[in-house]
């Protein structure tokens, strides 16, 4: 597959969940050295959210969550957001059947996105981009506040969790194509408004764990010749720690997602490919006009 010299395309490999496990962590620091990741978003709640810092050649953003773990927020401000413990619900299931009824206190989503935002920056951390753990932010209702939040603090991008280019053939699993339809559904009514971007598609969404590789995604890519792409991703670098996320958190898929995509960022072809295919790789703060 050689790149047309007209090709235009800006390819931001970001990772989701820094500040979730030391795993994450180390992954993002190893591959942004080798330069196949060039992104990251953080979750201000996270366990390991205290070890974040900048990265040189990454942009951080807000990775917003009302899906898993305490809140920010004391219980009494945000409780159609939590369970009877006091934790948020765990389940992209349940959120999203509150929020279809409508039983989700808007302002208080606000409220705790807002101070979760406000916490990433206390600890001098430069935000760029807002997205939602498991892509939460683009249920109804959501996305506007996500906007919102997002002009409110200056951040400049904000991610439609829009999977358009698929590839004939892709290795993708089952799961990960009803994800996608599901998102791709949602996102027909999230509309970016003035003042913010968003890329002009994701990719990563239905390939997660050994189907993430630089030749699924140009295969993906290869009818688009102008556009910027972010791509979305979860790797893990494991380490001899025994750090233990807590329960609310549910359980780690290292061996299954978070491995097999470092694997393929760290010693993967992704520079290769990107080189051959015309791609930029970039972060939020840096692409075409």
């Amino acid at each position: 597959m050689n790149a047309p010299s007209a090709r235009a395309i800006d390819v931001i490999i970001n990772v989701d969940d820094i500040g979730l496990h030391p795993a994450v962590r180390r992954a993002v620091e190893d591959c942004a050295a080798h330069g196949s990741v060039t992104s990251a978003s953080v979750l201000a709640n996270g366990p390991d959210g205290d070890a974040v810092r900048p990265y040189p050649g990454i942009t951080l953003g807000a990775h917003l969550n009302i899906l898993r773990g305490t809140p920010l927020s004391p219980r009494a401000e945000v409780r159609t957001l939590v369970g009877a413990d006091g934790n948020f619900l765990g389940s992209f299931a349940k959120l999203a059947w509150r929020a279809a009824r409508g039983t989700i206190d808007l302002d208080e989503v606000r409220l705790e996105w807002s101070r979760q935002v406000a916490f990433l920056r206390e600890r001098g951390l430069e935000l760029t981009h807002a997205d939602g753990e498991k892509h939460t932010h683009c249920l109804p209702g959501l996305f506007a506040v996500a906007c919102d939040v997002a002009r409110e603090h200056g951040i400049s991008w904000i991610r439609r969790s829009d999977e358009r280019f698929t590839a004939r053939g892709s290795d993708a699993g089952l799961a990960g194509r009803v994800r996608r339809s599901i998102l791709r559904a949602l996102c027909e009514s999230a509309r970016t408004p003035a003042g913010l971007r968003s890329a002009d598609a994701v990719w990563g969404i239905a390939n997660q764990g050994s189907a993430l590789s630089a030749e699924a995604c140009a295969r993906a890519l290869e009818p688009v010749e102008r556009a910027v792409i972010e791509i979305v991703c979860h790797p893990g670098k494991l380490g001899r720690d025994a750090f233990e996320i807590p329960a609310s958190f549910g359980r780690m898929r290292v061996t299954q997602l978070w491995e097999p995509e470092y694997q393929s960022l760290r010693h993967g072809s992704w520079l290769a490919v990107a080189a051959q295919q015309g791609w930029r790789l970039r972060g939020f703060d840096a692409h075409r006009g």
